[in-house]
């Protein structure tokens, strides 16, 4: 009889959490061994900027699974423990305790890190990142204490994040000013008629936005007291949040040699440049078999909640033996103020914008072609849309724009017959 064999997955986030559910599942019965830095079991980072800054609940569960969870399924789930090293010739991992455990089969899934500001001021109490459990407590305290006495927030940053955490803090009645680069929000993320749709719902909820601009200096004695931008505006804020980006937290897999490319890269079965390692969610620049125009043939590194959903359990069944490739279209979600939203898709390079409009306030779904195929598409306070879009977008079928845009005609009768 052999040996048990033992499966180490490091980063005990989301995908780390599902990967090891996933083993289980498929009925491997070695050990798994699931080291995490932060002090907190497996959590979902997608309701941090949403929900959990002001209190309510949302669509999603704060953690992947209960606290019992991990014993009951024989997982040996290790909080604060950080992985400083990998050996893959000695097929090894040093934790930071100096303690070294042996692996048959090892999985990265270490996620991302913010994109930091190092600017005048940057050192100053009451600035604010997003990223971990502790950094939302540490921000939503910020929000309530300034919220009670009627404080101000800067939010720097107008992706995805830092939307969020403005149209939170508005939850909150807090002001806010809105700062970016872009002169719009969201407008590198979805072009200018999606973007302009934002900017209008956080105008009509009372952000000041500042476009086209970026920070100069923090001010302030001990704590931030002002954000000076670029052009000499000074910005009053008792609350500063940065929402600049993020990078793969690729160091661990640089000193162990295995190649890398904005991300940790993979082929097409989460396999990295060494035997027997892997890499899932949001570090992993994952070689896509998705069949469309927007994914095949290429990798993709996404830093999104379904990614880290299918992926890890994928990642999982690769480190078992299954072969089958990966194949995801892109997927996303965001809670602002009354709007949620779902982004099916990829649209860059998309030549052709379509817009459905349906009975309700703000109730749409938008489309974006490529070449006259689907590439993506939005639907905006409307349900049961995405695995149909995706649909159409797998198929690679031409599409009627016209038709597209009618709201009589059901989508799966949009694609042309030639």
């Amino acid at each position: 009889m052999g040996a048990r064999r033992t499966f180490v997955i490091v980063g005990a986030g989301f995908a780390g959490a599902r990967a090891a559910a996933t083993l289980r599942t498929e009925g491997f019965d070695g050990r798994i061994l699931l080291l995490g830095d932060e002090p907190v079991r497996p959590y979902d980072r997608v309701t941090l900027s949403k929900h959990y800054l002001y209190g309510k609940p949302g669509l999603h569960a704060l953690y992947v699974h209960d606290e019992a969870f991990y014993a009951a399924n024989d997982i040996d789930l290790r909080l604060s423990t950080p992985v400083v090293s990998v050996d893959v010739g000695a097929r090894q991992v040093e934790l930071a305790s100096g303690e070294r455990t042996g692996y048959d089969a090892l999985l990265l899934t270490t996620g991302c890190e913010p994109r930091r500001w190092s600017g005048p001021g940057s050192g100053l109490d009451g600035v604010h990142y997003l990223r971990t459990l502790a950094d939302a407590d540490h921000l939503r305290t910020a929000l309530v204490a300034a919220a009670a006495h009627s404080g101000r927030l800067v939010v720097i940053g107008t992706g995805w994040i830092g939307c969020e955490i403005a149209a939170a803090a508005r939850e909150l009645d807090i002001d806010v000013a809105l700062v970016g680069r872009s002169a719009v929000p969201l407008a590198h993320q979805l072009g200018a008629q999606m973007a302009s749709f934002y900017r209008d719902l956080h105008a009509e909820h009372g952000v000041e936005l500042h476009g086209g601009r970026e920070v100069a200096e923090l001010r302030g004695q001990g704590s931030v007291r002002a954000v000076v931008l670029s052009d000499g505006t000074v910005l009053p804020a008792d609350v500063v949040a940065f929402g600049i980006g993020a990078r793969p937290r690729v160091g661990l897999a640089q000193s162990a040699g295995l190649a890398v490319d904005n991300g940790i890269v993979t082929d097409a079965q989460f396999a990295t440049s060494a035997p027997a390692v892997f890499a899932a969610g949001d570090v992993a620049s994952v070689w896509n078999g998705a069949a469309w125009s927007g994914a095949q043939g290429k990798r993709t590194r996404l830093e999104h909640w379904a990614a880290a959903l299918q992926q890890g359990p994928a990642a999982a069944r690769a480190m078992l033996g299954d072969r089958r490739p990966y194949s995801q279209i892109p997927f996303f979600f965001s809670d602002q103020y009354d709007v949620w939203m779902e982004f099916t898709g990829e649209a860059a390079g998309a030549d052709e914008f379509v817009m459905r409009t349906l009975p309700g306030d703000r109730v749409f779904i938008a489309f974006w072609l490529r070449g006259g195929r689907l590439a993506a598409g939005m639907n905006v306070n409307v349900k049961g849309i995405p695995d149909l879009v995706g649909e159409l977008i797998a198929e690679g079928r031409r599409i009627d724009a016209r038709a597209l845009a009618d709201p009589d005609i059901p989508l799966a009768d949009t694609v042309l017959s030639c």
